[in-house]
């Protein structure tokens, strides 16, 4: 974690951190070797300046020169809302980020509807040595398989629905593990019922319903954590022993779809929202087709 590592790294070169020069390298570093850098140059600047600590103008220099970017700072929302959802990606080497995604969907006017997202790369090219190829982007690839899913468990078929998928921000997707989140959030916007915003969520999805592991599980917990989630679900395929140390966040695991629906959704809950009221009973959930 960046600051255990920035302590230890001031402590070795024997520069003590002064006021707000922790929180400056949390802003800005995005895995240890960074804040470490960062550190030992800062040390160099106090030193230069014939200080025996180095302070926030220390560090704010070196980020400043070496024209770092600041991390991410998402937050989970304040309160629960009907189409959106807290997914998690990873942004960086070992390291997680808050992925927002909110869902918007109406009757289609035609037989079937059609499928919009936004904020991401939609195609992209792959290859090399003369040869490029390519791909639909995996997250659209993932959509495709929720919108197939979705059709064993919510009472309407959610291909008579025009839906717009949006990812605020142009936010880092990585690939098919936002399939559970994105599968929460259409659900949630056609069935009008609002969705725990101290849960955060990572999985992929399979078109039988079963939520398959994905990759860069600790980073996203510990981004879940900063942002202020309260409780995170999990595969069952990414499950660690170590999960239930965790004192401040309740990790869930989980195999299916159906479990994630019964932990995603407030019950019972009315809101008015988008010009539209929301029902207050929550539909049937269906078993997943195995």
């Amino acid at each position: 974690k960046f600051p255990s590592i920035a302590r230890n790294a001031a402590d070795k070169v024997g520069f003590p951190l002064g006021p707000g020069a922790l929180e400056v390298t949390k802003d800005y570093c995005t895995n240890g070797r960074e804040a470490v850098n960062t550190i030992q140059i800062a040390a160099g600047v106090a030193q230069e300046a014939g200080r025996k600590s180095i302070q926030r103008g220390d560090v704010e220099w070196v980020v400043s020169t070496g024209q770092y970017s600041p991390r991410p700072q998402r937050k989970v929302p304040d309160h629960p809302q009907v189409g959106y959802v807290n997914g998690l990606a990873v942004s960086g080497p070992n390291l997680g980020t808050l992925l927002e995604i909110e869902v918007t969907t109406h009757p289609a006017q035609g037989a079937e509807g059609r499928l919009k997202v936004t904020g991401i790369v939609e195609e992209e090219e792959i290859g090399g040595g003369g040869r490029t190829l390519r791909r639909k982007s995996m997250a659209i690839s993932s959509l495709d398989n929720v919108v197939t899913v979705l059709r064993h468990y919510l009472e309407s078929d959610p291909r008579r629905f025009d839906i717009h998928v949006n990812f605020p921000g142009v936010a880092p997707v990585d690939g098919p593990s936002a399939g559970v989140a994105i599968a929460v959030a259409i659900y949630s916007s056609i069935a009008g019922l609002p969705v725990d915003n101290g849960l955060a969520l990572t999985g992929e999805v399979s078109i039988r319903g079963l939520v398959r592991p994905v990759g860069g599980i600790v980073p996203k917990i510990e981004a879940a954590r900063e942002a202020g989630a309260r409780r995170v679900i999990v595969p069952c395929g990414n499950w660690q022993e170590s999960f239930k140390e965790i004192r401040d966040l309740e990790i869930i695991p989980v195999e299916t779809l159906d479990e994630v629906f019964e932990r995603a959704f407030l019950p019972r809950f009315a809101v008015e929202g988008e010009g539209r009221k929301i029902s207050e009973h929550r539909p049937a959930v269906e078993t997943a087709v195995h």
